[in-house]
Formats: C-alpha cells, sequence, structure tokens
C-alpha cells in the first residue's frame, strides 16, 4: 500500500496513491490518514478535496480503517463529518437492490477506474458459494497490454464466500508469476470484494483467514507494482461478470464433488 503526501482542508496528509504516484480514487473517494505510524486512522476523503504535493510514494504500515463517519472535524469551527454514504461508503448500494441511478454512477465508476488502468495489466476477480458456507469457487481474468488475456477458474470444496474473493486474487497473483513479471510491473486487481480491500490494504483486523490473508500482504508487499482497487459488482462491466461466471464454474465444480 503506497501512499503520498496530500493536503486536505489545509492540512498535511497522507493520500493512498498507485504505482505511478497518482491518488487513488474509488468511488469518489480517496483513502487518507494523517500520521504514518501503525495503527492511525484511515479515512475516506472526497477525491477533489485532496491536493497532492507530488511526492515520491512511500510503503507505510497499516492502519485502521475509521468505524463510522469519513473524515473528522478540522478545528473547533470546523465542518463536521459528512454522513457515511450507503454500501460500506460507496454510495452505489449493494448488488440486486441499486437504484437504476445508483447502478448507472457504479457501472461510470468502473469504467473509468479500469480505462484509467489501460497501460497496465489487469486483474479482475470474484469469489462466490453456493450457502455461506457451501461449494465455493473462485475465477479470474488477467488483460496483458500486448492482448493476452488467461482465464482460470477453481473449485474450492466447502469454504466461505470470503476465502473464495481472497482466493481469486490469489490466483491473479499467480498469474503474474506464471508469466515472470518482475516485482515492478504495473498491475491492477480489481474486486468487488470489500472485505479483501479492507484486510489487504485498509489494515482492517484479520478475525478469520488469517493466514491467508497474511501470505496476500506478503505478497502484495513483494510486487509493489501491484495495486487492488474495489468495484462495484454486477453493474454490467464486462470483464468483471466473466469473473463471477468463472467463479460459478469453480462452484459448480465443487458441488459435483459432493461437497
Amino acid at each position: 500500500m503506497a501512499w503520498s503526501r496530500a493536503k486536505f482542508k489545509g492540512q498535511r496528509v497522507w493520500a493512498e496513491v498507485d504505482a505511478d504516484g497518482a491518488p487513488l480514487a474509488v468511488a469518489g473517494r480517496i483513502a487518507v490518514r494523517y500520521s504514518d505510524k501503525a495503527g492511525a486512522t484511515i479515512y475516506q476523503a472526497g477525491a477533489g478535496r485532496v491536493e497532492p504535493e507530488g511526492s515520491a510514494p512511500v510503503e507505510l504500515p497499516p492502519g485502521a480503517a475509521a468505524p463510522e463517519s469519513p473524515l473528522p472535524a478540522v478545528g473547533a469551527a470546523g465542518p463536521a463529518p459528512a454522513p457515511r454514504p450507503s454500501g460500506r461508503g460507496s454510495g452505489f448500494g449493494s448488488a440486486g437492490t441499486r437504484t437504476a441511478a445508483q447502478a448507472g454512477a457504479a457501472k461510470t465508476a468502473a469504467t473509468v477506474q479500469v480505462a484509467a488502468a489501460s497501460s497496465a495489466i489487469r486483474c479482475f476477480t470474484d469469489g462466490g458459494c453456493t450457502g455461506n458456507p457451501g461449494p465455493a469457487g473462485s475465477g479470474c481474468l488477467v488483460k496483458f497490454p500486448d492482448g493476452r488475456v488467461i482465464e482460470r477458474h477453481r473449485g474450492l470444496g466447502f469454504s466461505t464466500n470470503n476465502v473464495a474473493e481472497l482466493t481469486a486474487i490469489a490466483m491473479a497473483l499467480d498469474e503474474l508469476d506464471t508469466a515472470a513479471e518482475p516485482p515492478e510491473s504495473v498491475a491492477v486487481v480489481f474486486s468487488d470484494s470489500q472485505y479483501c480491500r479492507g484486510v489487504l490494504t485498509q489494515g482492517w483486523k484479520a478475525k478469520a483467514n488469517v493466514e491467508l490473508i497474511a501470505g496476500l500482504r506478503l505478497r502484495l508487499r513483494a510486487r509493489p507494482g501491484v495495486s487492488l482497487q474495489w468495484v462495484a459488482g454486477h453493474v454490467g462491466l464486462a470483464e468483471n461478470e466473466r469473473a463471477d461466471e468463472l467463479a460459478r464454474r469453480g462452484v459448480e465444480e465443487s458441488r459435483r464433488r459432493g461437497v
């Protein structure tokens, strides 16, 4: 997880950035922290209010996601925090219950995110299960800038949705390893799991799947060119839908095994 110095409402902060040092905006918000110490609280700031200073990206120790408000008040007379949007802060609601406006906004945001990474290796991951826990599967689609496309799916047997989502990310990293991509190769992993982004890049404490998460954190640190971005699921983004299809293949494999 890379950070660079920026200003927010006149105060210096650390802002999350991609491998090129550009602020990493997800659903119109950028993760910011006021301290470079381990355990620092990470807030979600409106992208238009974050002013990058252009400093070189650095790795900081994990922080802790703010439990409720997107941002603290600034100064005694400063504005109060804005209400936290629905859908875990995305403002896009949840798959299956989104309004037409939310679905349109979610698809537009996802399309812009994917287009912005057009020069990078783009990895789309998804996981699922029938019941939770239940027969589980993972899928990934990896698109290289030279036009190569790799698709993979895996049946996981009896497992949970979160394990399937994490495993899909591991599968994408496996493909980078198989392709002998060097650690500095720029790649973006797109996942529709807020849980994965939280435990892998936002400093959320892992209460379950501890070994799997620890291993993925190590692998991501070993590949500084890789960033993980959240995109809303089931909004018509072709690659995300394909990753979902691959994950369902994995689920069917697990079901056929009788798990």
